[in-house]
């Protein structure tokens, strides 16, 4: 729901709860009791909010209390589905419930936190619930009262829908509706125009110094890898110790999803479809949009899959750099397992199909290529910790072991094979045999054979289309992740890569490519 309204939410993390819930208090002083407590372990400058559920079964309950209320966590895993409907079926079989949300937002210098509610009224179902738990919305699930409670106008229990079925019913959403109705609020009045209010002249000592600092430059990181490399660690160890944005390219990937009604269930088709319809950058380009106000703040940014974002990211960001997590397959593939992700990759082989369509999308065969810094992630969580925390503190890696910025080849992209081989395609502006790659590449440096074009070009299909046809030579075409690897590269070497104090080097000149049939 923030995500759709462009703004992120943070869960607060601790190793226990971190507040006490007292039920005898009531509702609302159980909730200012919890914004007061969790004031004291993230401050009271911080906006957040806290919700809390209550349940009315309306057989069980009297005119005034509800019953089991905010005890409903306590009372659901002490009473199973069996004891429930007997108890209802005695009382006459009224099944009649309404499930609660409160939610109190802090807002600070605010004395009283402001509250919001949402409802939703149903009934008990009439059987126990027979549907698996949805591994990706965990409370979409049998083993709650989600998978008992059938909302009114529905025919299905809230526990056994999909979450867009659920947003119609959802009591959670009802009141996180009214939350942020009332931050689009709070948002309009800190945005208005000047002539609408008047501002309080300041009365301090002329002499104080400014709290508002120069603008600096701030760490903005582009983590990618394969999956279970390590990314989303990266950007929770970025958020939570360094105070860094986090910000996970899939889930903007699922905001333009939903925006533009993509509806498929497999991610990687449904991923294809929205590059292949709005551009292999639409992401990058919403997460400009989305964050344009706080990007310069600092963040990681984690997930990215194309040339073309990074290069999007770049362009708005020249400081940012690119961080490339590496592990071996087995290693990922063990934390694969260990974390029950997508639950029909069973099988190392399995997985690493999983890798070979993300490399499609053009960006993780080549990465080391652009790449600023290159981690290796095979240790321990503790061991990645502390790699994560230099590369955040520190701009120089000399002596540590498993982070190096000495990535890129040190020769210039003039004695690249596979940079000068889709730069002749690109020169031709047709599909060319090897032979003619060969000859286009005369005079731009060390000499591509032919067989050696065709093996380099062979290696990424995801930059360059190889055509076979009966009683033709193999050609290769280029595609559009080729010409955003030669845009990459170009600029790469025009700014990076130039000594100081010295002009930027130029693109490699290529004659003409013969027009050979």
């Amino acid at each position: 729901m923030f995500e759709r309204s462009g703004l992120i939410v943070y869960h607060f993390k601790s190793k226990q709860d971190p507040y006490s819930e007292d039920y005898s208090i009531g509702k609302a002083a159980l909730l200012e009791k919890a914004i007061k407590q969790v004031s004291g372990s993230v401050g009271s400058g911080a906006l957040f909010f806290v919700e809390d559920t209550s349940l009315r079964i309306e057989a069980l309950s009297g005119q005034e209390d509800d019953f089991p209320g905010l005890q409903v966590k306590e009372w659901f895993q002490q009473t199973n589905f069996e004891q429930l409907d007997a108890e209802l079926r005695k009382r006459g079989n009224d099944r009649r419930a309404t499930v609660k949300s409160d939610i109190a937002l802090h807002l600070p210098r605010l004395d009283h936190p402001v509250y919001f509610h949402g409802e939703v009224h149903g009934v008990v179902s009439e059987t126990p619930p027979d549907f698996t738990e949805n591994p990706h919305y965990p409370w979409l699930t049998p083993s709650s009262f989600n998978g008992w409670f059938n909302p009114s106008g529905s025919d299905k229990r809230l526990g056994e829908m999909s979450l867009e079925e659920s947003w119609k019913y959802d009591f959670r959403i009802r009141c996180l509706e009214k939350l942020l109705s009332r931050l689009e609020e709070y948002t309009a009045a800190l945005n208005l125009p000047g002539q609408a209010y008047l501002r309080r002249q300041s009365v301090d000592d002329p002499g104080q110094l400014s709290l508002i600092q120069p603008p600096t430059p701030t760490r903005v990181l582009i983590v990618v890898g394969h999956t279970c490399a390590g990314k989303t660690t990266f950007g929770e160890r970025a958020q939570g110790e360094h105070q860094l944005k986090f910000i996970e390219a899939s889930s903007v990937l699922r905001i333009v999803e939903r925006e533009e009604g993509i509806a498929i269930d497999n991610a990687f088709i449904a991923a294809a479809k929205t590059l292949e319809l709005f551009g292999p950058d639409i992401v990058a380009r919403k997460i400009l949009e989305l964050y344009k106000e706080t990007l310069g703040q600092g963040c990681v940014i984690t997930g990215f899959r194309t040339i073309e974002e990074v290069e999007v990211i770049k362009k708005a960001m020249p400081h940012a750099q690119l961080v490339l997590v590496e592990a071996s397959d087995r290693t990922r593939f063990q934390r694969h397992l260990e974390r029950a992700r997508a639950q029909p990759v069973k099988s190392l082989k399995d997985f690493q199909k999983v890798d070979e369509q993300q490399w499609s999308f053009g960006l993780l065969r080549v990465a080391e290529e652009f790449c600023d810094i290159k981690v290796i992630n095979e240790g321990t969580l503790q061991d990645y910790y502390e790699k994560i925390d230099l590369i955040l503190t520190r701009d120089r890696f000399a002596s540590v072991s498993g982070i190096s910025t000495q990535v890129r080849p040190r020769h210039g992209i003039a004695e690249s094979q596979l940079y000068r081989c889709l730069r002749v395609l690109e020169a031709a502006g047709r599909p060319l045999t090897c032979e003619e790659i060969e000859e286009g590449a005369r005079g731009t440096g060390k000499a591509i054979r032919h067989n050696n074009a065709n093996k380099v070009l062979k290696s990424v299909p995801e930059l360059a289309r190889r055509l076979d046809a009966d009683q033709l030579r193999v050609r290769y075409e280029l595609l559009n992740p080729g010409r955003a690897y030669i845009q990459m590269m170009n600029r790469i070497s025009a700014e990076e890569r130039k000594p100081k104090g010295r002009r930027s080097a130029k693109t490699p000149p290529l004659p003409p490519t013969p027009n050979t049939p």
